[in-house]
């Protein structure tokens, strides 16, 4: 086992594509433990719920797949539970009743029609206590035994590690994704919020343009309009370029200001908004 451990560490250090590095270890993994098919999920606290990727086999290509935590899935059920499941048949409804009357199961398997599930074992995958994950296998002959729970019960911290480098990879990419967009403008004072108008990030040259009156983490997570009243004004013009995704620009007295909408579309998450307030203004 330390040589199967040894090789997972070196895929996880090595892998930068996030959903191919998923893929992978999932794949080593259910190799090592005999299982026909398996998936990593990470879990999204925002929504609640598990995101993993499926390789479709028929086309190679990659699909996304999003599960509520809850009982109306067996993946869901492992992430409520923080319980290991060891399933020998998933369409046996008396199986899953002596687990919880109210479990069912849910195959994000069914986009891969020559799969059919029999047996599962699901394993929630923790850090500090708390689950930031689920990995599942399917379809093991004779079905999956205790020294498979073992296996993956010893694997599981390196698969936290797993996943702790799948949402380092995701931010990374949503970082990428906004420097692209606000790389040209970045001599301009530049903040960051979200829809609800949360100030997530700022420039240097914001923090100019306000006077030095605030820092950095004074302005975080306060509302736009707290910092700059006068930008309520043009709340239908924000509110446009939200709806539309469009980029606008309104003047505020001697400032220009351009607001563009950057979407960050990854598989934890679907779809992720915010607006770049980029404030061209006198300097010195």
């Amino acid at each position: 086992m330390e040589d199967f451990i040894y090789q997972l560490s070196k895929e996880i250090l090595s892998d930068l594509h996030l959903e191919k590095m998923l893929i992978n270890i999932s794949d080593k993994i259910k190799s090592y433990i005999g299982a026909e098919r398996a998936s990593l999920f990470v879990y999204d606290e925002n929504d609640n719920t598990l995101n993993s990727v499926v390789l479709l086999a028929d086309t190679g290509k990659i699909k996304s797949v999003q599960i509520p935590v809850s009982k109306e899935s067996i993946a869901g059920y492992t992430a409520l539970s923080g319980k290991i499941l060891n399933i020998k048949n998933v369409h046996d409804f008396d199986e899953l009743y002596r687990i919880d009357r109210e479990l069912r199961y849910h195959s994000h398997w069914l986009y891969i029609p020559e799969v059919k599930t029999e047996s599962v074992i699901s394993v929630p995958i923790t850090r500090d206590r708390k689950v930031i994950g689920v990995f599942q296998a399917i379809n093991k002959e004779g079905g999956f035994t205790e020294e498979d729970e073992k296996k993956l019960k010893k694997l599981s911290p390196l698969i936290a590690l797993a996943i702790d480098r799948a949402i380092y990879l995701n931010r990374l990419e949503m970082l990428r994704s906004i420097e692209k967009t606000v790389l040209e403008n970045i001599r301009e004072g530049v903040a960051l919020v979200d829809l609800n108008l949360k100030v997530k990030e700022v420039n240097s040259s914001f923090i100019e343009m306000l006077g030095y009156r605030f820092t950095e983490e004074d302005i975080k997570e306060k509302n736009i309009f707290d910092i700059i009243p006068r930008l309520k004004e043009y709340k239908k013009k924000i509110d446009f370029v939200v709806e539309n995704q469009i980029s606008e620009e309104i003047s505020l007295e001697i400032m220009r200001i351009k607001i563009i909408p950057i979407n960050w579309e990854c598989f934890t998450r679907k779809d992720i908004k915010y607006l770049a307030l980029i404030f061209n203004f006198p300097h010195g």
